[in-house]
């Protein structure tokens, strides 16, 4: 019930801050509030928490591998399709003529109960839990280096990145003998080259955008896409998704741990520009 009325308050202050903005601009012409007219160089962005996360509407899924260096040569695997429990994208940017930057992070977490079969010794399944944690921070540098504009209304960019991902991840496994147990953390820098491209028309804009990272024996890429309505010179609001795959191999226990999860869910924010 508190969680309820948090809630509540926290989408009350939001549309009130909107309604605000609203009267504050009612005055000022039509164009004024166009995309490609704006003349703010900052964008800040907060995440809306959508109800209904709990994989309903949201997906995610892990895939687990392991190998030793023992006579057989045995492995186990664990693949199951879960529910995403949180997820929420949140973003700064600044555009200065043709260059452009961005900050931006990812939180999520993923868990479930489902059976494990070991492949050694073929014994019957058991009932493993797995929760994996992330957060992924992500700085990145583009330049513009096409655009086409028909009028003042219509503008498409073409704008590609470089920049550095952190991955922070906490994965645990427990089997319900114990003999079992995965507590790790890895973590992991990466540099990353992407694409953006946004699309204007009046108060709409598309965004897409796709990168992929790599560092050693892990990689990961990220697409996606906002779309945006700006209802003033001071704040927009977005509905999006966002498609992440984070790939890990390391050692444990003299095993070889491979990782695989990807997260597949929409993201919804309000958007403030300065």
């Amino acid at each position: 019930m508190m969680k309820t009325t948090n809630y509540i308050k926290f989408l009350s202050t939001i549309f009130i801050i909107i309604q605000t903005s609203i009267n504050v601009y009612a005055q000022n012409t039509s164009d004024e509030k166009y995309y490609i007219n704006n003349n703010r160089h900052w964008f800040a962005e907060i995440p809306i928490w959508i109800p209904g996360f709990r994989g309903q509407i949201s997906y995610g899924e892990i895939e687990l591998s392991s190998s030793g260096n023992d006579e057989e040569g045995g492995s186990e695997r664990l693949e199951n399709d879960t529910g995403i429990e949180f997820y929420f994208v949140g973003r700064i940017a600044a555009k200065y003529n043709k260059i452009w930057i961005q900050a931006d992070a990812f939180s999520g977490a993923v868990s479930s109960s489902f059976s494990y079969t070991s492949l050694i010794s073929n014994t019957e399944k058991e009932i493993v839990e797995v929760k994996v944690n992330g957060t992924i921070p992500r700085l990145i540098l583009g330049y513009s280096i096409w655009s086409k504009s028909d009028n003042a209304k219509f503008n498409i960019e073409l704008v590609p990145y470089a920049g550095i991902r952190y991955v922070s991840l906490k994965l645990r496994s427990e089997v319900f003998d114990l003999t079992n147990l995965i507590d790790v953390k890895p973590d992991w820098f990466e540099p990353l080259v992407g694409v953006y491209i946004p699309v204007i028309y009046k108060r709409f804009k598309i965004e897409i955008q796709a990168d992929y990272g790599y560092s050693g024996n892990n990689n990961s890429w990220v697409v996606s896409n906002r779309y945006r309505y700006r209802i003033s010179q001071l704040i927009d609001v977005q509905l999006g998704w966002n498609l992440i795959r984070l790939y890990h191999k390391g050692i444990i226990d003299d095993k070889e741990l491979e990782t695989t999860i990807r997260l597949f869910g929409p993201t919804a924010g309000v958007g403030f520009r300065f």
